[in-house]
């Protein structure tokens, strides 16, 4: 019984954690940008993110070597887009007191 329930856990976290990042996304996004083009600003900035974060494992693959640190340069790759991931979210303006009206304006 216990190894059957352990063996279901890795798909039942993996949708905790995808619901997780899909509740956060579309409130970030959409705060940065007016009323008038939130959606398009929305959607536009997700699908080029989706298109260029579609070519990682590519990336990945061109990367990888040979040997016992073949690993290296594909944990280097993956470090430098969590940076630049982290860089871009606490560079993101704050819009907690922010009016709905006012949101994405300068």
């Amino acid at each position: 019984m216990t190894v059957q329930v352990f063996r279901q856990l890795p798909g039942e976290n993996s949708g905790v954690v995808y619901s997780a990042s899909n509740g956060i996304w579309p409130s970030l996004y959409g705060e940065m940008f007016n009323t008038k083009v939130r959606l398009s600003g929305m959607a536009i900035g997700t699908q080029i993110g989706f298109f260029l974060g579609g070519f990682a494992p590519a990336i990945s693959a061109s990367l990888i070597g040979t040997g016992p640190t073949a690993w290296y340069p594909v944990a280097a790759f993956t470090s430098l887009t969590s940076i630049i991931s982290a860089i871009s979210i606490f560079t993101a303006r704050e819009t907690f007191r922010t009016p709905l009206d006012k949101l994405g304006s300068k």
